[in-house]
């Protein structure tokens, strides 16, 4: 699946946010098959080139459906945190504005609608309002904080203002710090 979004990057003095037109890649694939990827992915846009772009695995499985479904694969080391910020339309410079200042490097936002009821919802109309989904990509000892910075500035804990998750990543390409975060960070959770 190919998603239309943009991508936020820092330039100059002030480090002024600047939107450049991205595509977002969904694809399942194996570990074998995400292995070859980020090499084939990395070689071909020069990731490790500044602001070309950005590829991570992250882990999920297959549900088949039938009965006696046996326990879940252990997960391999988790190196990031995919932070996903669901946010009302125009709220997405604001959103990456707040993970900067706790340390992010950076976004995608992915355009989108919403698909729940609004609140204050008086009249039998169907209403789909528009929504910014904000891909953060970040080394797990920043989670914490951009989460946090992120739910407060952005004020998600009032209903309708949005909801922000985290996703666990095993495997970058395009990012230049490494690190393997602790097994209890790399659970999901879902604020607001």
């Amino acid at each position: 699946m190919i998603l239309l979004g943009e991508g936020t990057v820092g330039f100059g003095l002030f480090d002024r946010l600047r939107e450049t037109r991205r595509e977002v890649l969904l694809i399942p694939a194996s570990d074998t098959l995400s292995h070859t990827l980020h090499t084939t992915l990395s070689a071909a846009f020069r990731f490790t080139e500044r602001n070309r772009g950005v590829a991570f695995t992250v882990p999920f499985d297959r549900w088949q459906g039938g009965a006696g479904e046996g326990s879940l694969p252990a997960l391999p080391p988790v190196t990031h945190h995919c932070l996903v910020a669901v946010v009302n339309k125009g709220r997405s410079r604001a959103c990456i504005r707040a993970a900067r200042a706790a340390g992010a490097t950076g976004g995608t936002v992915v355009h989108g609608w919403g698909a729940g009821i609004p609140v204050n919802f008086y009249v039998p109309l169907i209403i789909e309002p528009q929504k910014d989904v904000v891909l953060i990509i970040t080394a797990c000892e920043h989670t914490e904080a951009i989460k946090h910075r992120i739910f407060a500035e952005l004020d998600l804990g009032r209903v309708g203002q949005g909801i922000l998750f985290t996703l666990p990543v095993t495997q970058t390409s395009g990012l230049l710090e490494s690190a393997v975060c602790p097994p209890a960070a790399a659970e999901s959770e879902v604020l607001s």
